[in-house]
């Protein structure tokens, strides 16, 4: 018989929490099977949940789910990108773009050395495959603090751009920077990822140069 079994005050082992466990469920499986493919049943069973109505308890539809999935593992990359951003402030490099896109992405391929960040940038790359999400709506109704502070910091640092040029360079950034994740998750899981200090340099000039090249003429 168990120590604990024999404590009249010990507490029972805290059971699973449900919601998250329908998370990361999905997560796995939207990143495996794109988000079309997958339903409320296989998610719920895949969770371990007992019901179908379990997910709409939690999240009410499938659709608000898939937000979930997006927004949860965001904070704690935005964190560590804010920690970033703070240490730029600090050196005084505050117009590089480069850098700031350094910054930007460095904790995303970071997430990419853990299984489930890659699972989370296959995620990610289904959102922007899916016509039925848009990846824009989702930054700007979801998008934490660190990734609005970049936007409007990049606002500020590409003066001699366009406006419609630099609308639509913003725009895209999302989607960019979700490719290079992906992507980066692709070869870490494959064994064949870069050093992570050259990735992640390799992203900030990439981007910025994106940001600030010359724009096109009609």
């Amino acid at each position: 018989m168990s120590s604990s079994s024999l404590d009249p005050t010990a507490k029972p082992a805290p059971k699973g929490n449900t919601k998250i466990k329908l998370i990361r469920a999905a997560e796995r499986l939207f990143a495996e099977n794109g988000l079309g493919a997958v339903s409320v049943r296989d998610i719920t069973r895949a969770a371990g949940a007992r019901n179908e109505s379990a997910l709409h308890y939690h999240f009410g539809s499938k659709e608000a789910l898939i937000r979930a999935v997006f927004a949860d593992r965001i904070s704690d990359i935005d964190s560590k990108r804010l920690a970033l951003i703070a240490d730029i402030d600090r050196s005084g490099s505050t117009q590089d773009v480069r850098l700031l896109m350094e910054v930007t992405i460095a904790p995303m391929l970071e997430a990419c050395l853990d299984e489930g960040g890659r699972l989370y940038a296959t995620f990610l790359m289904q959102i922007t495959a899916d016509p039925r999400f848009d990846v824009d709506r989702l930054m700007d109704d979801l998008a934490p603090e660190g990734a609005r502070e970049v936007t409007s910091r990049l606002r500020g640092m590409l003066p001699d751009l366009p406006e419609e040029t630099r609308a639509t360079r913003l725009r895209r950034l999302a989607t960019m920077t979700i490719s290079i994740m992906a992507d980066h998750a692709r070869e870490v899981a494959n064994g064949t990822a870069p050093d992570l200090e050259w990735a992640i340099a390799e992203a900030g000039t990439s981007i910025a140069s994106y940001l600030t090249g010359k724009p096109g003429s009609v």
